[in-house]
């Protein structure tokens, strides 16, 4: 039985046109499953749909589908759509189908874009800083706004990643 399923199993994954007996004796959850291991997209059911309808039967899209969301699901954890967006890389493959995998990579990214705000601005205020030493009076004081602008943005953007250990606005005001 197990030589069977490995077998339908790649079959399954080799062929792209459906024959007449395929489209009625094929077991469509574990086509499904081999679809979704092959890296198969979600829309490859309505390809089932229209090869079997020209020999009037009509493929089990359900158990298929069954069989995909399973399949896509264990290859699909959240540890790879956190490592996706930490990377920022755009993503359009076949994970996107899972629900779960699709939220999670959709929060992660806008964490990341956040988090790379973060590091922007703190390094403007240290470079802020650092100018200040050697700018006059006038520079100073555009300096000092620009400095403000960006604490406030630094405030948001902390406040929304909910930064657990909160540190000072500005950290060379603390240094002795």
């Amino acid at each position: 039985m197990k030589y069977f399923i490995c077998v339908s199993l790649i079959l399954a994954g080799c062929s792209n046109t459906m024959t007449e007996q395929q489209c009625s004796e094929t077991n469509w959850h574990t086509r499904g499953i081999s679809d979704a291991w092959a890296g198969k997209y979600l829309n490859t059911a309505n390809e089932y749909m229209e090869q079997c309808a020209e020999y009037g039967v009509q493929p089990d899209l359900r158990q298929w589908r069954k069989g995909y969301l399973s399949a896509l699901h264990q290859q699909c954890p959240a540890s790879k759509a956190f490592e996706l967006a930490a990377n920022q890389q755009n993503y359009a493959g076949p994970c996107l189908a899972d629900t779960e995998f699709k939220k999670t990579l959709s929060i992660s990214a806008e964490e990341a874009k956040q988090k790379m705000e973060l590091h922007r601005i703190e390094t403007r205020l240290q470079e802020i800083q650092i100018a200040k030493g050697s700018a006059d009076k006038g520079q100073q004081q555009d300096l000092s706004w620009e400095e403000y602008q960006l604490q406030q943005e630094l405030l948001d953007i902390k406040g929304t990643l909910q930064i657990t250990e909160p540190e000072p606005l500005n950290k060379f005001l603390f240094e002795k």
